[in-house]
């Protein structure tokens, strides 16, 4: 019986739709209004809350029950972006300095950059140094980096949605 409350609590904490900065890992809705975010095992009662009293998805569409609607959107936004880094690495790093590629076009795409393609291409690849200042450079890091850059760069910041 602990093995199941213990792998259900687990599912449950993991499952969660939205995952938004100021939440608590169960994200917002009616579970964060009570337990707030304060980590630890009670963000298992705070997801069961959202999960079972179903205020979760209203909350986010409506920006109510502690929900920020863009902020939940922009996190899960780089939330794939970085899946994908994460999942792609190696090959983005070939493609950047390559300027061009399937990878580096998907993830045009995850920021926002699909009508630029080329641009975004020949950016990583103008950049590729400032985007890999070292061998140890982490996936975390190098998409900062790209983000950075395409704020910084006119024609991409008119272009991607990021």
């Amino acid at each position: 019986m602990k093995k199941y409350l213990l792998t259900f609590g687990v599912l449950m904490l993991l499952s969660s739709p939205a995952f938004a900065a100021g939440y608590g890992d169960a994200g917002c809705g009616l579970g964060s209004l009570i337990f707030g975010s304060a980590p630890g095992p009670i963000q298992i009662l705070a997801a069961t809350t959202n999960g079972t009293s179903y205020n979760q998805a209203f909350g986010i569409t409506s920006g109510t029950s502690n929900c920020d609607k863009e902020s939940a959107m922009q996190t899960a936004q780089a939330q794939n972006q970085l899946q994908f880094v994460n999942a792609n690495f190696p090959s983005l790093a070939k493609e950047m300095a390559a300027g061009e590629g399937e990878q580096l076009t998907t993830l045009a795409g995850l920021m926002g950059c699909s009508l630029v393609v080329p641009e975004f291409g020949r950016y990583t690849q103008a950049h590729y140094e400032a985007i890999f200042v070292s061998t140890q450079t982490t996936p975390s890091e190098m998409l900062t980096a790209v983000t950075d850059g395409i704020v910084q760069d006119p024609a991409l910041a008119a272009s991607c949605s990021n």
